[in-house]
């Protein structure tokens, strides 16, 4: 009788071990699980605010070596290129563009590039949804290269 009581208390006790050992894992799982998705977060949001950054560049570089053109700096900036054509990249639209030229005096100019509110979707717990990235802005200064701008 005493070691059917002691194979019992053996029993329950590995019993309770193996529910916690579920229970701590869920938990371990749970929090690894939170931590690769927000590093993938992460991941994709350096990698936007590079290529709008990247996106800004080409654009404001298009402005300061062309006669300025708003649209065609846009399109640049958008699409790649200056007629506009083919599919946005970063899922780029021409109204979140903006596109300033300051005249400096001197012959000399300021193109300004501005991607004020690119939306971005987060799939990180507790981040969930859209949120708004900063602000991406470039100014590139020109002097006169002999053509009007």
């Amino acid at each position: 009788m005493a070691m059917n009581k002691t194979r019992d208390s053996v029993c329950r006790a590995r019993r309770l071990r193996r529910g916690s050992t579920v229970v701590e894992s869920a938990l371990v799982l749970t929090i690894a699980l939170m931590t690769f998705i927000g590093l993938i977060d992460i991941g994709s949001v350096m990698f936007r605010l590079q290529g709008l950054s990247e996106r800004a560049r080409a654009g404001a570089r298009y402005g300061v070596v062309n006669i300025y053109n708003a649209d065609i700096i846009r399109n640049v900036v958008v699409y790649g290129n200056a007629a506009g054509s083919g599919s946005p990249l970063l899922g780029l639209t021409p109204e979140l563009v903006v596109v300033t030229n300051q005249d400096l005096g001197d012959e000399q100019r300021r193109i300004q590039v501005l991607i004020p509110s690119y939306p971005f979707r987060f799939f990180t717990p507790f981040l969930a949804g859209s949120k708004t990235l900063p602000p991406v802005e470039v100014s590139l200064t020109t002097e006169s290269l002999g053509s009007p701008g």
